[in-house]
């Protein structure tokens, strides 16, 4: 194998990097998908172990294209002390092991969580890893190796949107199995139709506070215009009575002169 430049020999290094995550992950994946029993989710988990496989045979024909070379242990890189594939699914392995410990004591919807919750920590080491590669590859004009990186991030990116989505519903799962009913909040549709109820009665309690109101106003209208016309009624009267009273005592006063010239 020719001695690489510069540029080369660190596009090989991060990319034998990303090979042996890679084989790290499909260990992990072949391992999780053993212990997985909800379907939905085992479906998704292989068609991301073929994603996985993929992604680890095109890293490595990248590697080989730019001059590195793929060993038992790893890619062969002169100065670059990097992880290779071996070391890479002996991890896998001990996490295998102890993921299986761990499912032998908690219930399934507590495995799936954990699993899952692993899951999603590696693919942001991947995301990571393929984002540092493109700028990488981009930055010293390597556009093939800048595109690789770019197919792979995203759909490790896709991956890690369906892990955080479902993250929440296996805690659900938790809850729906682990605790008791009085112990959970209310579901949000009783919270709705609490809020509904009581915004009607707010709205009944108003509509009476306004009727009472406008009853108690028409009354007050009534009884000013009673008092009114009682008031013009006992003003007429009085009035009516005082002319009568000084016609009567105009007549007595007439007849009383009459009556006296006559005695003259």
């Amino acid at each position: 194998m020719a001695d690489l430049n510069a540029r080369d020999a660190k596009l090989v290094q991060w990319l034998s990097e990303a090979h042996a995550k890679e084989a790290e992950l499909e260990a992990d994946l072949t391992a999780h998908i053993a212990l997985t029993e909800k379907q939905s989710y085992k479906k998704r988990l292989r068609k991301h172990l073929t994603e996985t496989r993929e992604h680890k045979r095109s890293v490595a024909s990248r590697i080989k294209k730019l001059g590195g070379q793929i060993t038992g242990t790893g890619p062969n890189i002169p100065g670059a002390g990097t992880v290779g594939e071996v070391v890479g699914k002996a991890v896998a392995g001990v996490k295998g092991q102890v993921g299986t410990a761990r499912a032998a004591v908690t219930s399934q919807p507590e495995t799936h969580l954990r699993n899952a919750q692993e899951e999603l920590r590696e693919e942001h080491v991947e995301i990571a890893i393929y984002t540092r590669i493109e700028t990488l590859a981009s930055a010293v004009g390597d556009r093939e190796t800048a595109q690789l990186a770019k197919r792979i991030r995203r759909e490790e990116e896709r991956m890690a949107k369906f892990l955080t989505a479902e993250l929440e519903r296996l805690v659900k799962e938790v809850v729906r199995t682990e605790i008791p009913r009085d112990q959970r909040a209310t579901s949000g549709r009783s919270r709705s139709t609490s809020r509904s109820r009581s915004s009607s009665g707010g709205r009944t309690s108003s509509s009476t506070r306004r009727s009472s109101s406008s009853g108690r106003s028409s009354s007050n209208g009534s009884s000013g215009s009673s008092r009114s016309s009682g008031s013009s009624r006992s003003s007429g009267s009085s009035r009516s009575s005082g002319s009568s009273r000084s016609s009567s005592g105009g007549s007595r006063s007439t007849r009383s002169r009459s009556r006296a010239g006559s005695s003259s």
